[in-house]
């Protein structure tokens, strides 16, 4: 009985170490603001990086990234490496919470622009992307909600 215990408490420890040690080195910037943390996630995104750019979005909305990533491009993943963010612009904030508008050119040299907008929360100083639908149907959310239905 004694040897199962140190052998799980070993294995405790390794596995511990492990997913200290080990992993991704992707740390999230600080102090952006919420134009930039637009752009950080549609960066990692394109660049398939979905860890990354998941540090941008509101925790949440994190088991919702690639919804996110399909919102705000219109794209999923896969798709996304075509397109280029071309502007993104606060068009409203209130409290912890802003609405942007993002322009997007669907395929790269084409006119196909398309015009998102995007819900924003702070939290703890800072900015993150919360999913559209989310904002909509949560009460925790409203400001943001009426914020959003402005664009």
């Amino acid at each position: 009985m004694r040897n199962k215990l140190v052998l799980v408490a070993v294995l405790m420890i390794a596995l511990l170490v492990t997913a200290g040690c080990g992993g991704s080195d992707v740390k999230r910037e600080a102090g952006l603001s919420p134009e930039q943390v637009i752009h950080r996630f549609f960066d990692a995104a394109k660049g398939s990086r979905m860890s990354e750019a998941s540090l941008y979005v509101s925790p949440n909305s994190i088991a919702d990234t690639k919804t996110v990533v399909k919102f705000v491009t219109g794209q999923t993943s896969s798709t996304i490496k075509y397109s280029n963010l071309l502007s993104v612009k606060i068009v409203a904030q209130q409290g912890s919470f802003a609405a942007a508008v993002a322009t997007l050119q669907q395929e790269q040299n084409s006119l196909n622009l398309v015009i998102k907008p995007v819900g924003l929360e702070k939290i703890d100083d800072e900015w993150y992307i919360v999913d559209y639908d989310q904002a909509l149907r949560e009460a925790k959310y409203k400001v943001l909600a009426q914020l959003l239905s402005r664009i």
